[in-house]
């Protein structure tokens, strides 16, 4: 008896410990990928030596400057205001902002973000106008930050960043901002500094900075304002603590933006690091707004985030960090057009050093080298671009220039896709292979019982993605944060199972009689063969169903897109120690998302058996017992070409 029991839970025990090493493998694939991603490390570039493409003729009423790649500089101080968490809304609903005094004399944008986390700011990009694919530093989890990530001191000190440019030219600087904000910049760099717990309201650190900038000054001052953000995060974007934040923040900003502050001599930039109430399309947006010595009032434009820190180089006259990736907002300035020839031709050496040493970097043949059309024609609007300036033809520069920053950028990502598909026609052939072997073996075994639970997995593993599409997300980390990926679906794998049982449950009889007709019938006084014997209920087939589904769901939710991910960037990234040279983020998300649900998958195929096995069950009640048909004997069919003679 016990001989009988255990051979019946032999299948069950079998069952729960495929499915315990499938959610272990797939909860251990998401920690590993997660570690390999927010391992990067800062992409060390061996970029070019600052030069000018100015020298050495420069027009007969310019002075050249003092050092290669500087410029006139527009202003004698900017002071650059970054709030931690202002979105729009905020800017909105702030009365300094809305003034029409104000409105009349100020200008903006709207700023494009790569991605960014509440508990990592966007410091580095805002100093050196790299974006994550440069810098890395990306944390996928805020509220369990990972060791291996590289911290802000470490990716600025591997790039040039705004307050090393300011005191190569020898010009002041000051900080007025949080502990972990002073903690990332070098001490060598700035020459002031005063730090500020993140809760401390904006008007305290506002009268901090009003009263140094009134005394002693620095031509650029970064000043931290992070109270609003801090009870955001804290209490919720629309409690009474974050209010209470606007209202403070809006009594310091009014301070920064009035005659205070001496517009006449000064330029306010006032920028957010992020905002997760505004997305457009998979990316986040954040305001800009500008005042002061040397802006042009006008109507808001669209931007980078990475644009701020070549905007603040060109103000100040000073080089551009050699890692930017951004552009001068240049319609926000009012500068003659001499000035902004000269400084869009320092930004297009400054981008073709960088993408020639992304390029050496990644091991990949110059562009120019090979002839490239766009490449030449880059080439030759920057000698234009030099033409036109000498001869003190300024007007077309900027548009000239223009073409080659689309250029450099464009070719920097299509220099990452060159270094990812190195090989990719050798991976393609294991890939192939992989992912056509189980439907080769379904094809061979042609059991209907198996096209029945690959059809149903199929259907399973698709709903999460059509859910996921129809709440309005989008497949990218700025979409939606990663611990909420992981919590959410396991109620989109719990929906998706339920819908892929319900096709087994419906055909199942279906598939019973197709194998029934396959395997054929022996009758021999009407007694059947032991092993075409059918049961009374078919739990065991039904079972062997689940076990099957759990096998399809692991194929098409897991295993396609870890080949897919192996075919386009060369790893398993959950299977490898060491840290890509380059990272996938934003392209990574969609493995995430399907490891999530295999996950979820697994959990729920767990109840899966006897959640159909129940089902059947009650439809069998309600339809009644149906006899089975039986066949006619072949020796008792009438035979119509024949017929019967009765011999007398």
């Amino acid at each position: 008896m016990l001989r009988l029991w255990l051979s019946r839970l032999r299948g069950p025990f079998f069952y729960l410990v495929v499915i315990a090493i499938l959610a272990g493998g797939a909860y251990y694939s998401l920690s590993g990928m997660r570690t390999s991603l927010e391992s990067y490390q800062p992409l060390q570039l061996e970029v070019a030596p600052v030069q000018s493409l100015i020298n050495p003729v420069d027009p007969p009423d310019k002075t050249s400057p003092n050092q290669p790649g500087t410029t006139a500089p527009l202003t004698n101080r900017v002071v650059l205001v970054v709030v931690n968490g202002l979105g729009l809304d905020d800017v909105e609903a702030m009365p300094a902002l809305q003034d029409e005094t104000f409105k009349r004399i100020s200008t903006g944008a709207y700023l494009f973000t790569d991605p960014v986390e509440p508990g990592a700011p966007a410091l580095v990009t805002l100093l050196t106008g790299a974006n994550v694919e440069l810098t890395g530093g990306i944390q996928l989890d805020p509220t369990h930050p990972s060791d291996n990530t590289p911290t802000p001191r470490q990716q600025l000190n591997q790039f040039d960043n705004l307050f090393g440019m300011v005191k190569a030219n020898r010009f002041t600087s000051a900080l007025f901002g949080s502990q972990p904000w002073f903690e990332a910049l070098p001490p060598a760099t700035l020459d002031f500094y005063t730090t500020f717990d993140p809760r401390q309201p904006s008007t305290d650190i506002t009268d901090n900075a009003l009263n140094f900038l009134k005394k002693r000054s620095a031509n650029f001052t970064l000043l931290q304002l992070g109270a609003l953000g801090r009870a955001q995060q804290d209490y919720g974007l629309n409690s009474n603590q974050a209010r209470l934040a606007r209202q403070n923040l809006n009594t310091a900003l009014s301070r920064l933006i009035s005659d205070e502050m001496d517009l006449r001599h000064t330029t306010v930039i006032i920028t957010g690091d992020w905002d997760d109430s505004v997305k457009a399309g998979d990316r986040w947006t954040v305001p800009l707004l500008m005042v002061g010595q040397a802006v042009q009032p006008g109507e808001k434009i669209m931007g980078r985030q990475e644009d701020v820190a070549s905007t603040v180089a060109a103000l100040l006259g000073i080089q551009i960090p050699r890692q930017n990736q951004g552009r001068i907002l240049s319609s926000l300035l009012s500068m003659p057009a001499v000035d902004q020839g000269e400084k869009f031709l320092a930004l297009a050496e400054q981008r073709q050093a960088l993408d020639v040493a992304y390029r050496e970097r990644l091991g990949l043949v110059l562009p120019l080298a090979v002839n490239d059309s766009a490449a030449v024609e880059a080439e030759k609007n920057v000698k234009l671009a030099q033409q036109n300036y000498r001869l003190g033809s300024y007007d077309g520069i900027v548009q000239v220039v223009d073409s080659v920053l689309r250029y450099t950028r464009t070719d920097m990502e299509e220099a990452q896709q060159e270094w990812f598909a190195q090989n990719r026609w050798q991976r393609a052939i294991l890939a192939v292979v992989l992912l056509v072997l189980p439907l080769l073996l379904l094809l061979i075994w042609r059991s209907a019982l198996a096209f029945l639970a690959a059809f149903a997995a199929l259907v399973a593993t698709t709903l999460p993605y059509l859910i996921y599409w129809v709440q309005g997300q989008h497949f990218a980390f700025n979409s939606i944060s990663l611990p909420d990926l992981f919590t959410s679906s396991l109620s989109r794998s719990a929906v998706g199972l339920a819908v892929g049982l319900l096709i087994p449950l419906f055909f199942f009889d279906w598939a019973e009689k197709r194998r029934a007709r396959r395997s054929g019938r022996v009758d021999l006084a009407y007694l059947q063969m032991v092993q075409l014997r059918r049961p009374l209920f078919p739990g065991r087939r039904l079972f062997n169903c689940c076990a099957l589904l759990l096998g399809w769901m692991t194929y098409f939710n897991a295993f396609v897109w870890l080949v897919w991910y192996y075919w386009r960037y060369g790893y398993f990234a959950p299977l490898i120690d060491q840290p890509a040279l380059l990272p996938a983020h934003n392209d990574s998300f969609l493995l995430f998302f399907a490891l999530d649900h295999a996950f979820g998958f697994a959990i729920m195929m767990v109840a899966a058996p006897v959640v159909l096995i129940t089902l059947y069950w009650f439809k069998r009640k309600l339809r009644g017992k149906v006899e089975e048909e039986e066949e006619q004997d072949i020796l008792k069919k009438p035979r119509p070409e024949t017929s019967i003679v009765k011999v007398s």
